[in-house]
């Protein structure tokens, strides 16, 4: 019964005509009574008597916009006898039934009209506040705040033409219908947020994601305004909702997720988030179990005490972080810019349960395919025993050591620091970092670091060694909890240090026991939606004591090519087969976000370019 809500949402839509008593009204518009009783195409007789696209029929069968084009027909069902009014139309687009059941019971008042005259004031005037309500459907505030300047300019219309919100409504709501099937299954706009690709790819990047080659998804969450991904801009408030989801469903493309291959997928750790109302400049795509953990570390250490007594206490000091966060709407431990750090803590607005579509989308290198073995060695992967693939643009940390350069930036003259960072090493400020000795470190590609190291040996590789966030957290020198996947006390490793680690597939019977667990745990409960328990005796699955686990789907580990500044599966682990959006297919505009297009920071170089 997974699909129920699937076939649901499309009985309701081939079953209105016949619930909301098509066949009354047919004959008036010259259309047969018995064509209200055949599914999909009653739409087309419809469309035929109101002399709308027959074509429209097309865009009811897709997921995810198939909702649209049903109000869409509706409200132009009903606006065909005549019926105008603000509640009405309200109705029309969100449950039409009590609006057809009056047409239908009292044809006397409702007869077919005909076409509107634009040139009679009152024709047009009774129709006025109805064409506001669609125009704000299509396209919420933004839609009327393109439109009104036109109309307080005294834009005239020529005679026979319709009104300028009639004529606007029209257009946008035809733009997102188009855009949201091309958006959904063809292809998707990107932009490159951060630099965790870099110099593969730039932040400023603008890029087309590609759904054919690993086939379409099917909208999990199709109750959603299709542009928006997960938010209405601006507002904070969520742009979909779960009344009706579809499970993972593919469309066949041309092949699937290789080696190498730069990949958009949803972020995996992100079904719970904090709601940041600053989004998306706050927490909202941010692990929250590791923040979680995080504040429950730090405010155990605030008190005190030391790593054992966390340990010993762990779920009471993540029960007390949780609800912090619910009751007080409080975090300590990710502060995100200057009025945070101003207040001491960061302010959410509680916390969001985010369906796997509507997460937040990342975009990384895909390093490791189901079945393989990853490892990686002093900051080297490795993919079963074989060094894998280097890209050319891929960088690393490395330190510079008492270079009188690192003056400036411990001085915070940026400038400067600037300057003598971008001449010299091609990097900017805002890209340097600093390891344990207090030495600036800086992301270089391995071709740049041996054309430079003759000229400044004070470089250095900068590799964190196994165990090295072990002995941090002991010895009381570190805010974080094991925030390298997968994030266990059982696990010593770094992102320079990593694994060896098998990458599970579908239909793989995997040994479970408290050692290999936590490498497991999402998987099963998060990914593939199964209760778990670890209690004394063993390891309860859905209510049963097991020590075996039988893998449902593909998993996929992803990392960024700038290895020291990416956010990627070392941290938060493996990206499940449902979660993969689509393909990076090539660069169509990259600008500097520091001076933007205008300001001279066009990358003329990398338009239209493809992704290695």
């Amino acid at each position: 019964m997974e699909y129920f809500g699937f076939i649901a949402g499309y009985l309701l839509i081939w079953l209105t005509p016949v619930i909301g008593m098509w066949h009354k009204g047919f004959p008036q518009m010259g259309r047969k009574a018995s064509d209200a009783f055949i599914p999909l195409y009653s739409y087309y007789s419809a469309l035929r008597g109101t002399k709308q696209p027959w074509y429209w029929v097309i865009f009811m069968l897709l997921p995810g916009i198939q909702f649209i084009m049903w109000a869409s027909v509706n409200v132009t069902y009903i606006r065909k006898f005549g019926v105008f009014g603000v509640m009405d139309t309200i109705l029309g687009i969100l449950f039409p039934f009590p609006v057809f059941w009056k047409i239908a019971k009292n044809p006397e008042k409702y007869k077919v009209q005909p076409e509107t005259n634009w040139d009679v004031a009152k024709q047009v005037d009774a129709r006025t506040p109805s064409d506001h309500v669609a125009l704000f459907f299509a396209l919420p505030i933004v839609g009327h705040a393109i439109v009104y300047p036109f109309s307080l300019l005294g834009v005239k219309r020529k005679p026979g033409k319709k009104s300028i919100f009639k004529e606007w409504g029209d257009a946008i709501l035809f733009a997102v219908v188009a855009a949201s099937a091309i958006r959904t299954y063809v292809f998707e706009p990107y932009q490159i947020p951060t630099g965790s690709m870099e110099k593969t790819l730039l932040v400023g990047d603008h890029l087309f994601v590609d759904k054919i080659t690993f086939g379409p998804r099917l909208p999990m969450t199709p109750f959603s305004y299709p542009i928006f991904h997960n938010s209405f801009p601006f507002i904070n408030v969520k742009s979909y909702i779960g009344l009706q989801t579809i499970p993972y469903t593919r469309v066949p493309g041309i092949r699937f997720v290789e080696n190498n291959d730069v990949v958009v997928f949803n972020f995996p750790a992100g079904d719970t988030a904090l709601n940041d109302p600053r989004m998306p400049n706050g927490l909202i795509g941010h692990t929250y179990e590791q923040i979680l953990w995080d504040e429950a570390f730090q405010t155990c250490l605030k008190e005190g005490h030391n790593v054992a007594h966390f340990e010993a206490n762990f779920d009471q000091y993540v029960s007390r972080a949780r609800k912090q966060f619910v009751d007080k709407g409080k975090v300590y431990s990710r502060i995100v810019d200057m009025e945070d750090a101003n207040r001491g803590y960061t302010k959410i607005d509680g916390l969001l349960d985010r369906p796997v579509d509507k997460r937040e989308n990342y975009i990384k290198r895909c390093v490791g395919l189901p079945g393989d073995l990853i490892e990686v060695i002093d900051k080297e992967l490795y993919v079963n025993g074989v060094l894998a693939a280097q890209p050319a643009e891929m960088q690393y940390n490395y330190s510079l050591i008492g270079h009188p350069h690192v003056q400036a930036v411990f001085r915070r003259d940026w400038e400067a620091a600037e300057i003598k960072f971008y001449e010299n090493f091609h990097v900017n400020v805002a890209e340097l970092g600093v390891d344990d000795s207090f030495n600036v470190t800086i992301p270089l590609s391995k071709a740049l670091y041996a054309e430079l190291v003759t000229s400044y040996p004070e470089l250095k590789p900068y590799i964190k060694e196994k165990g090295y966030y072990n002995q941090q957290i002991t010895s009381g020198n570190s805010a974080y909890y094991y925030h390298i996947f997968p994030n266990n006390p059982q696990y010593d490793w770094t992102e320079d240090n990593f694994g060896p680690l098998h990458i599970p597939k579908a239909g793989e019977v995997v040994k479970l026991d408290h050692k290999s667990l936590p490498i497991y745990r999402r998987i099963i409960s998060a990914y593939e939606g199964h209760s778990l328990q670890e209690k004394a005796d063993g390891i309860y699955i859905d209510g049963k004591k097991t020590d075996t686990y039988t893998i449902e789907q593909n998993y996929y580990w992803m990392m960024g090519d700038n290895r020291n500044n990416s956010a990627d599966s070392r941290f938060w682990g493996f990206v499940p087969e449902d979660h993969i959006v689509g393909h990076a297919a090539f660069i169509w505009l990259s600008a500097d976000p520091s001076t933007g297009m205008f300001g001279g920071g066009m990358r003329w170089n990398r338009m239209f370019s493809g992704i290695e």
